[in-house]
Formats: structure tokens, C-alpha cells, sequence
């Protein structure tokens, strides 16, 4: 017969037992620091051409949140690719259908590339949508109210900004009843990066760069950061637009190219990046590393490597923009404003 006093004894064991799973499980899901820092890890060994490595970071990073990043499942399919692993690829591509109401931009990069059409409709046949439609139609519809009137600002400025303060208000009531929405509940975009409602955030950033009276989004955002809710880079861009200079140095560390039809080879394919002192260089990672956003010196690794592969990885810590000269411009105005863009920046290569 059992002792019944001995079977009281152990339950503080037993609930310790329980505790410390839980705890565990708990811990799990919301290590978003680590998540973050794996998925650099994982995106590093893709440029040393270490794809073994690379899986095994993903598949880590992968059980410490709710619901991995597009950009991540996207870009661990085309690792497992590179690597010969077909399970792994299909397995991370079955993740990305069941995730996505638009498999266009996946489609075609994996189609035209890296597998055959009967491949792809044998998973696209198992399609099981993993997300709640009726909220993403909502969500999708703060988008396109948000494009109603723009970009005629000139005339509807007042009613743009009425709209904009509209989305808003529907967001924050969103996150006060929940969490901002993300791709848990949504899914995944059409580009992995953002989803719909992130164009209320992009604006309400742009306005209070020179209203401070509008909204501060850090709260908002900072949060969503931190429960894996919103990518870092995208965090970094609302706060750099935002342009608080009491909340720090925010920097997206853009890549510039510029280009004219007059210009020299050696100028219109040079890219350029800004030139930044150690000081300067430390107070930006500091900040991005609270943020859990990659380091300069990794975003550097990833843009030479961005530049030398035809291989349409995503990293969003690599921000290129192309500056396409006005066509009017004689050889030598070209040359003139090519300078007057470039002075204080480097060749990144």
C-alpha cells in the first residue's frame, strides 16, 4: 500500500518538477535576445558558405518564439537548398505556404531557380492556412485606407493625417486588447518583412520627425521588438524617422549608389556607405544591440557578401538605396553632384 504521507512529501518535488518545465517552456518562447542573435549567426555562416551551420542556428533560433520570421523560414529553405538537404527546404517552404496568402515573390524565386514545378505543387497540394484571415483582411484594410488620398498631400494633407491618426487609434486599442498584430496571427507578407499595418507606423515616424506632439511609437514598438513581434531593423527605421535625438543614435546603415548615364563605370557602380568614426561606430552597435539588431561590423559582412552572390537571400540589416541622377545633367553637373552626394561618405568596397 502507498504511504500517503510519503506521496504528501513529494509534491513539492513534483511541483518544482512542473515549475522548472514550465519555466523552461516559458523561457523558451519569448527568448527573442537569442532568437535575434542566432538568426545573425545563422546569416554570417551563409556568407562563409557554412550552410550546415547555418541550418542548425535556424533550427535553434527557430524553438525560441511563438512564430519565426518570414525572412528566416525564407531564407532557411534556400539555405537547406544550397546545402542538398530537400526535407529541411520542403519542410521550411511547407511553413512559409501554410503561412502566406501571397506566394508570389516565393514562388517565383524558388520556381524559376532551385525546383521544379511538379516539386512545388506537391507541397502547394498541402497547403493548410495557418493564419486567421478575417484579422488579416482588417489589418489589410489600415493599408489601403491609409493609400486613399496620397500622395496628393497638397491638397488632402489634413484628411491623410485624419486617416493616419484613425489607423493609429485602431492599432494601440489593438495592443492594449492584445499585442500588435504580427505573424502569429497573420501570417506572413508577400515580401517576409512587413505586414500591412506597419504603414501607420512608417508615417506616424515620418510626422513626428517634426511634430513631436504626434504619437511616440518606442513604447509600441520597443514592445513588439522584445516579444517577437516586429523585426529590429524595422524598429530602428521607425526610430531613425522619428528623429528623437534624446532617445539616441538610431542608424539603418544604408548602402548609396549612385548613377547617370555620363558617369564613368568607376562612379556609377561604386558603393558607397557612411564614414563613421570608432566612437560613432560604438554608440550605434550599442544601440542596436539593445534593440537586438545586428552589429555594423556584421551589416558590413553582409552587404559584400549581398554583392557578390546571385543567391536572393534576405537580410534586412542590408539597406541599399540607388540614386538614379537627373538625365538632364551635363558629364561635368553629374560629376559636380556625384561629389556634393559622396563627400563624407567611403567605398564600401
Amino acid at each position: 500500500m502507498t504511504n500517503p504521507n510519503r506521496s504528501i512529501a513529494n509534491y513539492p518535488t513534483l511541483l518544482f518538477i512542473v515549475a522548472l518545465f514550465v519555466g523552461c517552456e516559458h523561457k523558451r518562447q519569448i527568448d527573442v535576445e537569442k532568437y535575434q542573435n542566432l538568426v545573425d549567426v545563422a546569416e554570417l555562416a551563409i556568407c562563409e558558405g557554412d550552410h550546415r551551420a547555418a541550418l542548425d542556428n535556424y533550427g535553434i533560433a527557430f524553438r525560441q518564439i511563438e512564430r519565426p520570421f518570414g525572412k528566416d523560414v525564407y531564407n532557411a529553405a534556400l539555405v537547406a537548398h544550397a546545402a542538398d538537404y530537400r526535407a529541411e527546404r520542403d519542410e521550411y517552404l511547407q511553413q512559409l505556404i501554410n503561412g502566406s496568402e501571397d506566394l508570389s515573390f516565393i514562388k517565383v524565386n524558388f520556381l524559376s531557380n532551385f525546383m521544379s514545378a511538379q516539386e512545388w505543387g506537391i507541397l502547394e497540394s498541402k497547403r493548410e492556412y495557418e493564419y486567421d484571415a478575417d484579422f488579416r483582411d482588417e489589418i489589410s484594410k489600415i493599408h489601403d485606407r491609409d493609400q486613399l488620398f496620397r500622395p496628393e498631400h497638397q491638397n488632402y494633407d489634413d484628411t491623410i493625417n485624419t486617416i493616419r491618426e484613425e489607423n493609429l487609434a485602431r492599432l494601440l486599442e489593438l495592443v492594449e486588447e492584445q499585442q500588435l498584430p504580427a505573424q502569429k496571427e497573420l501570417g506572413y507578407a508577400q515580401d517576409l518583412r512587413t505586414h500591412p499595418h506597419h504603414i501607420a507606423l512608417l508615417h506616424t515616424a515620418q510626422r513626428r520627425s517634426y511634430d513631436k506632439s504626434i504619437t511616440d511609437l518606442e513604447p509600441i514598438i520597443r514592445k513588439a521588438v522584445k516579444q517577437g513581434r516586429l523585426d529590429p531593423e524595422l524598429a530602428i527605421r521607425y526610430m531613425k524617422l522619428q528623429d528623437d535625438k534624446e532617445k539616441g543614435r538610431f542608424e539603418t546603415y544604408t548602402t548609396w549608389q549612385y548613377t547617370h548615364p555620363l558617369l564613368p563605370d568607376s562612379m556609377n557602380y561604386a558603393i558607397w556607405i557612411s564614414k563613421l568614426s570608432d566612437s560613432e561606430k560604438a554608440e550605434i552597435n550599442e544601440m542596436r544591440a539593445e534593440w537586438y539588431a545586428d552589429s555594423i561590423e556584421d551589416i558590413q559582412i553582409k552587404m559584400a557578401f549581398s554583392e557578390s552572390t546571385d543567391w536572393p537571400y534576405i537580410f534586412t540589416s542590408v539597406d541599399k538605396s540607388e540614386v538614379n541622377l537627373p538625365e538632364d545633367l551635363t558629364a561635368e553637373e553629374a560629376v559636380e553632384q556625384y561629389l556634393m552626394f559622396t563627400d563624407g561618405m567611403r567605398r564600401a568596397d
